[in-house]
Parts: C-alpha cells; structure tokens; sequence
C-alpha cells in the first residue's frame, strides 16, 4: 500500500452442497505496468485456489470496506464501490448468479450497511 496507503479489504461468501465458503482478499499496489490487485478480485481469486469445487453461480456476495490504516480517524473512501476492473468481474458473476450482493459499509465501524445488485 505504498502509494495511497489506503487498504481496501473485502470478504466474498460462497455456497456449494449447502455449506458457506468465506474468502478475504485485500488490496495489493505495485508499481508496475500490469498495475494492481483490488480486494474483491484477490478474494475471488482466494476463494477459487482454495475450493477448486467453487463455481460463479455458488458466489453469494462480498463485502468491502476501506481501512484507514494510517491515522486513528474515519476514512472518507466509504462507502467505497468496486473498480471499473472489479465491476466488470462481478457482473461475470451475476450473469450466473443474478442474485449475487456487493455489500458496502458508509464506516469501519459497520454501522450503516448498504446491498446493492451488480446488475
């Protein structure tokens, strides 16, 4: 995070033989051309290493969140929505899964929530 120094976390939930999945992914800058990882592309990413069983229509939702993680006060990137990258990747998603979430928070503190549809 040595760019921006603003960490993005996300947690995607899946669904296979009635069992829950949960991965976490997080943000991952680089400087290099290929440019960076978001968080909800690391945790689908995460999910499909670890269940390889996993497919785009078990996806249920994710989560993401912003982390201030260099000052002890609120963050002002929340609610933050996925990339134009990320958005493109969801909406594979729900073209299976019509139904998948995106989950927002308006704080770290989780207060507020918001669930909207990729499509």
């Amino acid at each position: 995070l040595r760019k921006t120094k603003k960490m993005v976390i996300a947690v995607l939930m899946c669904k296979n033989n009635n069992k829950c999945y949960y991965s976490k992914g997080i943000n991952l800058e680089v400087s290099m051309p290929t440019g960076s990882l978001c968080a909800e592309r690391n945790a689908i990413s995460t999910m499909l290493a670890d269940n390889p069983s996993i497919n785009r229509k078990d996806f249920k939702m994710i989560a993401v969140l912003s982390i201030n993680i260099t000052e002890l006060k609120e963050n002002d990137l929340n609610p933050i929505n996925p990339c134009g990258s990320c958005k493109e990747w969801l909406k594979k998603i729900a073209e299976v899964n019509p139904k998948f979430k995106i989950i927002n928070y308006k704080s770290e503190k989780c207060v507020n929530v918001y669930v909207t549809n990729v499509m």
